[in-house]
């Protein structure tokens, strides 16, 4: 027996010693990986609540800055209209809202018209499917006009960050496209540590609770890893990949057939969706394309040319094809206009963009 006691005591006593350092070491550093937290528990909710079913809504630099409603979407103007535009899209619409000039055309030339702009960085054809619901659903956004924006970029995005994490219905309706809890792969649209810092640091009062908690976190974290390592490793079965920007355009600069047909199947779905909705009088379809279409021209697949296959099957739908416009007319734009990425164009230039396709909207 007492050898027993012993046993058990040199197991037990060191355990807690290190525990008790491990303890003292986050007590007084955890909270410096809480400065990007929520600091409102009702923006933070409402996040939650989203981010579940659309992978994420707008980023870090606003989630404190803003009513919890502009995470997910803005509206622009005050008119007391029945009639409502929305724009939905990736960064490109999202653009609108950092930039006052546009933000001004918008509401001043189009008075008689309520605008709802749902663009959030990184949105493809499966994000915009599952949010196009939740502004339906949830806020009784029922447009008259819907704008779409579809970026190169939503290939990759949609093959390699998005592919694996579509949810379907019984009946093969796109329902959800959540985040990965724990994931491997930083992603810089994956807030979920971010979400779990701020719960800890909102709903308790107590260093020590706190302390416990994030530890608690560490390791619950520590044991998905280690199982989606071996998954990814041993087993070769884990779904998802690292998704980084040179990926992502490596689907533009080497045609994949495979994720080209997975494309055009989102697409499909999108355009079946906004197509039998009876309360939409029009559908445009915008793309755009990247400075590297044009010169030099290293990227070989124009999402253009998908979109443009893919609207003839949908009576409602217009595209409004950019490569085209600018093909056409090379002094489009008024100067070699492109922000630092390539992949923008700058302010002056955006402008002009927001202009024509409010021109094409309202002929």
């Amino acid at each position: 027996m007492k050898k027993f006691i012993f046993y058990v005591l040199s197991f037990f006593i060191p355990f807690v010693i290190i525990y008790l350092l491990v303890f003292a070491y986050f007590f007084f550093t955890f909270e410096k990986n809480f400065k990007y937290n929520f600091q409102s528990l009702e923006n933070l909710n409402f996040y939650k609540k989203y981010s579940k079913k659309i992978n994420h809504l707008r980023g870090v630099s606003v989630i404190n800055s803003v009513d919890k409603k502009d995470l997910l979407f803005s509206k622009l103007g005050n008119s007391t209209s029945d009639k409502v535009i929305l724009f939905q899209g990736d960064s490109w619409f999202d653009q609108i809202n950092l930039s006052q000039k546009v933000k001004d055309y918008l509401s001043n030339t189009q008075k008689n018209i309520n605008i709802i702009n749902a663009g959030t960085t990184s949105y493809s054809p499966s994000l915009m499917n599952v949010q196009f619901t939740i502004l339906e659903n949830d806020f009784d956004i029922k447009p008259d006009i819907a704008v779409v924006y579809v970026d190169q970029t939503d290939i990759g995005d949609e093959f390699c960050r998005y592919r694996n994490l579509r949810v379907l219905d019984e009946t093969g309706n796109l329902i959800k496209v959540p985040y990965e809890d724990f994931p491997i792969h930083k992603d810089p649209f994956n807030l979920h540590e971010i979400l779990v810092f701020s719960e800890i640091e909102l709903k308790n009062n107590s260093k020590i609770i706190k302390t416990q908690k994030y530890l608690n976190y560490k390791v619950i974290k520590s044991l998905n890893r280690i199982k989606k390592q071996y998954q990814k490793k041993i087993k070769k079965n884990y779904p998802f990949e690292k998704c980084g920007w040179r990926k992502i355009v490596n689907y533009l600069k080497s045609p994949n057939q495979v994720a080209i047909n997975h494309f055009e199947h989102v697409l499909k779905e999108y355009f079946k969706k906004l197509n039998r909705k009876k309360y939409l009088k029009k559908i445009f379809v915008v793309t755009h394309p990247h400075k590297l279409h044009i010169t030099p021209p290293e990227y070989k697949v124009d999402v253009s040319d998908i979109v443009e296959r893919v609207v003839l099957d949908f009576s409602k739908i217009d595209h409004i094809n950019f490569s085209e416009i600018i093909s056409k007319n090379p002094n489009f734009y008024k100067d070699e206009g492109w922000l630092g990425d390539l992949s923008h164009l700058n302010e002056m230039n955006y402008f002009i963009f927001i202009k024509e396709i409010l021109k094409i909207v309202n002929s």
